[in-house]
C-alpha cells in the first residue's frame, strides 16, 4: 500500500506554485487558479490558499479562497437570527472557490480544504466579525458536499453555516480522523 503523502497549506505564491499544471473538473475553477487568483489576491479581493504535497511544494493539490461578504438578516432562518444584532446586513465570510486537482482525486483533498477553510474562517471571525460562512455551490454535487459540513440553504443559490457551529464541525472532523 503506498504511503499517504503529507500536505501543507500555504498562501498562493505565483513564484513557487505551478498554477499552469492545475486541472480540476471545473474549467472555470481551473482557469481561475491559473489566471485570476494571483490578481485577486494582489488586489486583496480574496485570499487564496493552496494545499501542496510536502515532497512537491510546487504542485497544487487543491485551493480555496476566502473573502468578506454580507448576508441579509431577513434571509436567515429564524432560529439563526435569535442571538444576532438586528442590522439589515450582517458580516460573513465567503468561501468563494474550492477545488481539487484531478491528480489527487479520491484522496480526501476536498475534506482537507474544507476543514482548513472553516478553521481559518472561525479563527478570523474573532478578529474581524463574521456571523457565518457562505458558499455558492456550482452544482448539485457541490451543494451535497457542502451539506455534509452542515451548510444549509440560504436562498436559491447560496448556502450558509453559522459561525457559532463551526467549532463543532471541526471537532467532528477530528473525531473522524481518530
Amino acid at each position: 500500500m503506498p504511503a499517504t503523502p503529507e500536505f501543507k497549506f500555504e498562501i498562493l505564491d505565483p513564484v513557487v506554485h505551478r498554477r499552469d499544471e492545475f486541472s480540476c473538473e471545473s474549467p472555470e475553477l481551473t482557469e481561475f487558479l491559473r489566471t485570476r487568483a494571483r490578481k485577486e489576491a494582489k488586489s486583496r479581493a480574496s485570499a487564496c490558499f493552496v494545499l501542496v504535497p510536502v515532497a512537491h511544494p510546487g504542485h497544487v493539490a487543491g485551493f480555496y479562497t476566502l473573502s468578506a461578504t454580507t448576508i441579509e438578516l431577513e434571509k436567515l432562518p429564524p432560529e439563526l437570527v435569535k442571538k444576532l444584532p438586528r442590522y439589515p446586513r450582517l458580516p460573513a465570510t465567503l468561501l468563494g472557490r474550492l477545488a481539487r486537482d484531478l491528480t489527487f482525486k479520491g484522496q480526501g483533498i476536498g475534506d482537507l480544504l474544507m476543514v482548513d477553510a472553516l478553521k481559518r474562517a472561525d479563527e478570523n471571525s474573532s478578529v474581524i466579525g463574521s456571523v457565518a460562512v457562505v458558499v455558492d455551490p456550482k452544482d448539485d454535487h457541490a451543494a451535497k458536499f457542502y451539506g455534509t459540513f452542515g451548510f444549509r440553504p440560504l436562498d436559491d443559490q447560496k448556502m450558509v453555516l453559522p459561525m457559532n457551529t463551526v467549532p463543532e464541525w471541526l471537532r467532528l472532523g477530528k473525531e473522524d480522523d481518530a
